[in-house]
């Protein structure tokens, strides 16, 4: 190093390597920073091409509740998200670029209440992800959606053996719907009573 009056002038070895130090833990926080950052998941709405990676962690979903393999392919996925009359609205949760959750959603009103409501099909994030903040972004992402589509509340179905998520839910504030049982009629009991209509007496 060289004064103005043409004098050189040296630093302290020490000082040079406090210097040094110091540079080097600047660079190693930015860094910390940097790689958090990238680590913090991200939500996002589905694509047409995310219908692999959705499929894919669909049947995991199945395999963990101990349901059938969904059947899912490509050409459902998109028919059903994607389509002139979609049934679904899908969510993507991202790490680092990464699909590593996702979520399903669907309208739902009663005209004898006036109310919109938001049914919760899928809410999944893979295993070597939860932790991580990913499964809470996928519900803020769901409710932000309901505010938006003016419902007056999200629900949907939990699996009895499933502690931890019911541990989660009620993290996030959710609770029982007590006075509400969830039925289904499926199988040759849908078919039975459809026929019951005949031809004439399905609605259009």
């Amino acid at each position: 190093m060289e004064a103005a009056n043409g004098q050189s002038l040296s630093c302290p070895v020490a000082v040079q390597k406090e210097w040094r130090s110091r540079y080097l833990t600047r660079i190693r926080e930015t860094d910390k920073i940097m790689s958090e950052s990238n680590r913090t998941p991200c939500v996002r709405t589905a694509l047409p091409s995310d219908a692999e990676a959705v499929i894919k962690m669909a049947e995991e979903l199945a395999a963990a509740v101990e349901d059938p393999a969904p059947g899912l392919d490509a050409q459902g996925f998109m028919r059903d998200g994607f389509g002139p009359h979609r049934w679904f609205e899908c969510l993507i949760a991202e790490i680092e670029g990464e699909p590593v959750g996702f979520a399903t959603i669907c309208r739902c009103f009663e005209a004898h209440t006036a109310k919109r409501r938001l049914w919760l099909g899928d809410l999944y994030v893979r295993a070597a992800a939860r932790r991580r903040g990913a499964a809470r972004a996928l519900m803020s992402a769901v409710a932000s959606r309901a505010l938006d589509l003016d419902c007056e509340a999200v629900y949907w179905e939990l699996w009895r053996p499933n502690t931890l998520g019911r541990t989660f839910y009620e993290r996030l504030g959710a609770d029982d719907a007590d006075e509400l049982n969830v039925m289904r009629l499926c199988g040759s009991g849908l078919s039975k009573i459809a026929e019951e209509g005949g031809p004439h007496g399905r609605a259009r």
